[in-house]
């Protein structure tokens, strides 16, 4: 069974709660207890969710200390710094188990036992469970209609995604920094203008000024990857690389 809890970011002092209605920088985080190799956890994680967990403080990691398995964390070999799976990316944060001394020669992946802070080594080819993360936002580096994009969306992942909706300023922030490795110029949001009005696709109220209030009925909202506006607009049949995000699941279980 898989356990799905939502972490809140910005607020790392709460504990985990599931079902939590929060912004899109929230990520999900799953412990499959399948025993496997960090190589294999590393590609179970990257088919079914983002990647293996990357864990970047000390408070941070206070939010794992009931979780257990493969982590992350890993190095070419011992002369090699330690980096994290997603995106490469080096390890400014890590914290040992004291208890059983420093990461020897042989022992390149990092893993923790439950109901403990700090991690521990193995060769990559032992067995343990593991821990990936979700993140809510996509960028799907497609050319897609509006149209298509919302059916990609809903398609994706056993149908828990969509295209993506924007309702507090970090999520215009963040939606923006996820567009900045497009390739187009904009990507498709879930806005889009029906019946006179403009709505988002998972039914939420439109809270922003300033975007046309009779553009046609052809008309679909984009984020433009350098601009500073909320949102703009586009013919619907523009094809465009699009924002999917996940949609959060009321049960902690699935």
């Amino acid at each position: 069974m898989r356990k799905i809890c939502i972490l809140v970011p910005l607020l790392l002092h709460l504990p985990s709660v599931c079902g939590q209605s929060t912004g899109l920088r929230t990520r999900n985080y799953i412990h499959l207890s399948d025993m496997t190799s960090w190589s294999h956890a590393q590609a179970q994680c990257r088919e079914k969710y983002t990647d293996l967990v990357t864990i970047s403080s000390e408070k941070e990691n206070q939010l794992f200390v009931s979780g257990a398995g493969w982590i992350g964390l890993y190095r070419e070999d011992s002369n090699s710094p330690w980096k994290w799976s997603r995106r490469d990316e080096l390890a400014n944060f890590t914290i040992w188990d004291t208890d059983t001394g420093d990461p020897t020669i042989n022992e390149n992946c990092a893993f923790k036992y439950s109901n403990k802070v700090a991690w521990n080594t193995d060769p990559c080819d032992r067995s343990h469970s593991f821990m990936c993360f979700n993140e809510r936002v996509v960028l799907v580096k497609q050319q897609k209609t509006w149209e298509e994009a919302l059916k990609h969306s809903t398609n994706y992942q056993n149908y828990r995604y969509d295209l993506a909706t924007l309702l507090i300023p970090d999520d215009h922030v963040y939606a923006r920094e996820k567009a900045q490795e497009a390739t187009t110029d904009e990507v498709w949001t879930g806005l889009r203008y029906l019946a006179g009005k403009w709505v988002w696709v998972g039914g939420e109220q439109m809270q922003y000024e300033g975007i046309q209030s009779c553009p046609g009925q052809s008309s679909c909202g984009i984020l433009e990857k350098t601009g500073t506006t909320q949102f703009g607009m586009r013919d619907c049949k523009q094809r465009l690389n699009f924002l999917c995000y996940q949609k959060l699941q009321t049960s902690g279980e699935v």
